[in-house]
């Protein structure tokens, strides 16, 4: 509490010292020769601190990691960046507030997590929406969409920053699934969110949101049969151990969202503002390399460690009885709390019509 408390209070008397500062829109190429003069110039010294609720071999911890090398590179050393990983500043909830305060630079969390602040974040949770990552990816960067969340953003004190994808969230279970008819009645953890305990209803599951942290010894004594989670978060956390299947259910895309204080952003120098776009600009491609890596090589990872593979693309029929079953219901309840211009662009970019 004391870190967050003097990070704040040492970013922010810096950044409010200057005057306030617009967007500055596109990023501006940030060359040797600017670093060089960064370090030599008159700009102040400021403190970053980024939290996030993941371990310290998370997505999220490796996109932090990259942000501090660039801010500090093209900073000349002027910024300082301070990482806390495992929920050291809170739980997503409490550094939302953080951030949107100021105590708190940056956040980085996926969109479930967000959705009690920006509620448009829901959009996320449209089930059995997209084919591949490709398609995620496509929408994920639409302009149209991007310019309508980020406005959501703002609503709310927050400056979105990154958009980016971790996959899919996937489905590992104890019961061997050979038709959409063998996903009736299987209790599955999930988040504690509206949306994915409707749709997984829909499905004929029995969707049951316990905490994460009971989920290990729940599925060890058969209390539950499944689980449904990025592959990352199967392996870091043993589920392999309890688990025999894994699948490639892809029901919805794993989307993570970086953002800071709207006021925070604002109050930095334009110089400084710049440094922050281009690390952004330079991220996304860098997320997309880690999430690829990572799909490939966690899935790899627990068959080696004996959970059996169910394709969901060579099960019959699967797929499109899961659609019929979860989508059309999921757009007529989000309906209710998504701007339906923000809804349209989703959908648009998906290249799904009603």
């Amino acid at each position: 509490m004391k870190k967050k408390i003097l990070c704040g209070i040492l970013a922010m008397a810096l950044a409010c010292s200057l005057y306030g500062c617009g967007s500055s829109g596109a990023a501006t190429t940030v060359s040797p020769n600017t670093t060089e003069a960064a370090a030599a110039s008159d700009l102040p010294e400021m403190t970053f601190s980024i939290g996030h609720t993941g371990t310290e071999d998370s997505w999220n911890q490796s996109m932090c990691l990259k942000i501090k090398e660039k801010l500090e590179e093209y900073s000349g050393g002027k910024i300082k960046v301070n990482v806390y990983a495992n929920a050291q500043m809170g739980s997503d909830s409490e550094m939302i507030l953080s951030v949107i305060q100021g105590d708190l630079t940056m956040q980085c969390t996926n969109t479930a997590s967000v959705t009690n602040t920006v509620s448009d974040c829901g959009i996320a949770d449209l089930p059995f929406l997209f084919d591949n990552v490709e398609s995620v990816r496509k929408v994920l960067s639409d302009e149209t969409f991007l310019s309508l969340l980020k406005e959501k953003f703002e609503a709310q004190d927050l400056a979105l920053m990154l958009v980016a994808d971790q996959g899919f969230r996937c489905i590992t279970t104890n019961r061997e699934i050979k038709s959409f008819e063998d996903l009736a009645g299987m209790q599955m953890r999930v988040q504690d969110n509206a949306n994915h305990i409707a749709f997984w209803t829909d499905a004929t599951l029995a969707p049951t949101p316990i905490a994460f942290s009971e989920l290990y010894l729940s599925l060890q004594q058969g209390l539950l049969e499944a689980q449904e989670n990025p592959y990352r978060t199967t392996v870091a956390s043993k589920f392999y151990e309890v688990q025999k299947y894994v699948t490639n259910s892809n029901h919805v895309p794993q989307c993570n969202v970086i953002f800071m204080g709207k006021a925070a952003y604002d109050a930095l120098p334009p110089e400084y503002q710049k440094m922050v776009d281009q690390t952004m600009e330079e991220l996304l491609p860098y997320a997309q390399e880690v999430t690829d890596e990572s799909i490939k090589n966690d899935l790899e990872f627990l068959q080696e460690q004996g959970m059996t593979f169910l394709d969901f693309d060579q099960i019959p029929g699967i797929r499109e009885a899961l659609k019929t079953a979860t989508l059309d219901n999921a757009i007529a309840r989000m309906e209710e709390t998504i701007d339906p211009a923000l809804m349209d662009a989703y959908l648009k970019a998906a290249g799904y019509t009603r």
